[in-house]
Formats: structure tokens, C-alpha cells, sequence
């Protein structure tokens, strides 16, 4: 009986350390996926991260990148006519039948709600002209958002070995899917009436969460046997929003409980702080400067961002260890010049003003010089001009007395 006493004071002994360390951000989760990373989804900010620069294969998460693609071509009105090609699709299906005439939109949703890998191919060849081209244009979606370390051949995740991704790369590829309101929609939809004419039936979306976790607003799961299980999810809750991607999970099972553990993680133990519009923030050349923008990131609970003002007017947000947050500019090197120039001392600048006088001085003596000497001569004229008029009236009167 003692000894069963000390085991339960033992247990609730570590169960207070758990529950301590939690709260003060030091139980990193131990998770089974090979790769993972959690960013806040405004602020793009890594809260966790495990190898997640490695290159993965991805499986459907895949779908996500073709289905803001599709969301971005502004044709979703358009009916898609659907060919042979999209028909033979293999794996999970919304069992398409050739020459049927579908509108993007629901081949959308029958892509990222059921996962559909014959819609892919159909809003691949409609958007696209053929899934080659649409590859170069998932290419070059993922380069614009900065998914430097990924490479896409096909519109659904079917396994190639040039088909690869990163957990980073597909944090920023859904972070910035998920500011598409027409995504989100599509992607927190859970259940969906589906009248085709191979197949009537209500989808019922394949990412569990939506139902097992608080928060949870999409968006994809996928499964190939050579990437195993990859999930993706963005989860919204306590004023933080958190896109979190596990690559190469066990199991499905191990996929879900690793995304959990990680949003457990992350709501419990960081905050997002924004420093608002009109901020002064104080430079190293002494002066002030109101922010023109709010800024903000995302910290352990209690830290505060280290700020720093490089020479050139950048402002950097650092964390505690310091790893750069963010950078925005204070002021450019051009006002930096301006205030230089304005502040020059004056005595520098009278040489210039004294010679600019002398300048108009000799200009306005030779001016008035040329006046006088224009006036003179007028002068000069008009008095032998009267000279000559009084000599003739002279030589008249002397005419007139004889």
C-alpha cells in the first residue's frame, strides 16, 4: 500500500512538471512524421519545425497548389468537358465520365474535398491545355510564393520521382492558398451533395479534423506508398492562426495525432504581438520614426521582439536567440542624404551665398553704369538738339530786323 502511495505521488509529481514545462514552452512534442513544420499563417513566423527542408514526395497535397491554380484562373463559371485522359485517372476518383460537361468549380470541390484525381487531370487539360503545361504553371505558382526546394509533374500527387516538396514549401504554398476566400470555402466544406452522371453520392471531406479538432478549417491529406502519409491543416483558435504540415507519417493515424500534439504545442505556448501603426521607433542616428504600418509577430508567451536599426534604416525583429522575424524599412538612404545635406554646417554654405552676391552686385553696378551713361548721352543729344533750334531762330530775327 506504501508503495503504491509513492508511485501515485511520483505520477502526480510529474504530471504538474508536464503540465509546468507546457506552459512555459519547453515540451517540444516527439512526433512520428519524418518531417513537419507549424508557421503562424499571418505572420509566417516557424514555431516548430523537424527537417523540414527535406525534400518529400507529397502525395494529394498536391491538390492544394492545383486547386488555387484553378481558383486563380477565374474560369470557375466555365463547363469542362471531360476527356479519356482525365476519366482514366488512377487512385481515389469522383468517377468522371468522358464527355461529360462539368463547371470548374465542382471539379474543385471534387478535387480537394474527395481528393478526386480524375478532376485534377480534367482541370489540369481545361486550364492548362494539357498537364504538362499545367506542371510549368504549378512551377512557377510555387517560385513566386518561395517554394524554392519543389518540383510538380502532375496536377494530383501520383508518385514520380521529379514530383517533390518540402514541409516548408508547402507551409508558404497553403499560407498563401488560405487567403483565398473561394479556397477556404472550398476547403472547410465537410459534406457536399455530388449529382454526376457516373456517380450520385454526398463527399464527405477526407481531412478528419474537421471533425476531431477544435479550430481545425482544412485543408488536405495525402497517401502514395512511396511519401506514406502527408497532412496539411490550417487551424484558427485563441487569436492564432497556424498552418501545420507532417510529411511521411507511419500511419494516418500517426499523421492526426502528430498534427494535434503540434497545435497543442503552439496555442498553448505562443502569442502573435503586433507593434502598431505610429510606433516611434528610435534609430541610431538618434531620431525618430512613427511605423507606417502594424507590424506583426509571433513569440514564445512573455518575450518580446529585440528590435534593431541597421545604418541603412532597417528595422529587424528578432527573437531571443536572434533569428531574424522581420524586416521592414524605417527610412531609405535617399531621406538619409536629405537630412545629411539639410544639416550641413553653414559656414560651408556662405562662400557660395558671398560669391552668388558679388555676382548680382557686379551686375547690377555694370546695369546701372550702362543706364547713366545712356541717360548722358540722351542729355548730350537734346541739348544740341536746342543749341541748333536757338542758333536757326537767331539767324530769323536778324532777317526780320534789316
Amino acid at each position: 500500500m506504501k508503495k503504491l502511495s509513492l508511485i501515485l505521488v511520483f505520477s502526480l509529481v510529474m504530471l504538474v512538471n508536464t503540465q509546468f514545462v507546457q506552459a512555459t514552452g519547453e515540451n517540444t512534442p516527439d512526433i512520428k512524421s519524418e518531417s513537419a513544420v507549424m508557421i503562424d499563417a499571418k505572420t509566417g513566423d516557424i514555431l516548430y519545425q523537424k527537417n523540414s527542408s527535406e525534400q518529400m514526395y507529397p502525395a494529394s497535397i498536391t491538390k492544394i497548389i492545383t486547386g488555387i491554380l484553378a481558383i486563380e484562373s477565374g474560369k470557375l463559371d466555365d463547363s469542362v468537358v471531360v476527356s479519356s485522359d482525365a476519366v482514366r485517372a488512377e487512385g481515389t476518383r469522383v468517377y468522371l465520365m468522358e464527355g461529360e460537361q462539368v463547371p470548374l468549380k465542382k471539379l474543385v470541390q471534387g478535387l480537394l474535398i474527395n481528393s478526386g484525381n480524375d478532376a485534377a487531370v480534367a482541370i489540369a487539360e481545361y486550364v492548362a491545355g494539357d498537364v504538362d503545361s499545367f506542371a510549368d504553371q504549378m512551377n512557377a505558382f510555387a517560385k513566386k510564393v518561395g517554394a524554392e526546394n519543389t518540383h510538380f509533374v502532375n496536377p494530383n500527387g501520383l508518385f514520380d520521382e521529379e514530383h517533390y516538396t518540402t514541409a516548408e514549401d508547402m507551409a508558404k504554398i497553403t499560407q498563401y492558398a488560405m487567403k483565398n476566400e473561394e479556397f477556404r470555402e472550398i476547403v472547410s466544406t465537410k459534406e457536399l451533395p455530388w449529382v454526376g452522371e457516373g456517380w450520385e453520392t454526398t463527399l464527405r471531406n477526407h481531412h478528419q479534423l474537421l471533425w476531431d479538432y477544435e479550430g481545425t478549417i482544412g485543408v488536405k491529406n495525402g497517401y502514395v506508398d512511396e511519401s506514406k502519409h502527408t497532412l496539411v491543416t490550417a487551424v484558427s483558435r485563441d487569436n492564432l492562426d497556424v498552418i501545420i504540415v507532417t510529411l511521411k507519417a507511419p500511419t494516418s493515424r500517426a499523421a492526426y495525432w502528430d498534427t494535434m500534439a503540434l497545435g497543442d504545442y503552439g496555442f498553448a505556448n505562443f502569442e502573435r504581438q503586433t507593434l502598431s501603426a505610429g510606433t516611434k521607433i528610435e534609430a541610431l542616428n538618434g531620431k525618430t520614426y512613427p511605423l507606417k504600418e502594424d507590424l506583426a509577430v509571433t513569440l514564445p508567451k512573455g518575450e518580446e521582439p529585440v528590435q534593431e536599426v541597421s545604418s541603412d534604416g532597417e528595422l529587424q525583429l528578432k527573437d531571443s536567440s536572434g533569428y531574424v522575424l522581420l524586416s521592414h524599412t524605417l527610412f531609405k538612404e535617399k531621406e538619409k542624404e536629405k537630412e545629411a545635406s539639410a544639416t550641413v554646417d553653414s559656414k560651408s554654405v556662405e562662400p557660395v551665398d558671398s560669391t552668388f552676391m558679388q555676382s548680382v552686385v557686379k551686375a547690377s553696378i555694370f546695369l546701372y553704369s550702362g543706364l547713366l551713361l545712356l541717360l548722358a548721352f540722351l542729355v548730350i543729344l537734346r541739348m544740341r538738339s536746342q543749341k541748333h533750334k536757338h542758333k536757326k531762330m537767331r539767324q530769323v530775327a536778324r532777317s526780320y530786323v534789316k
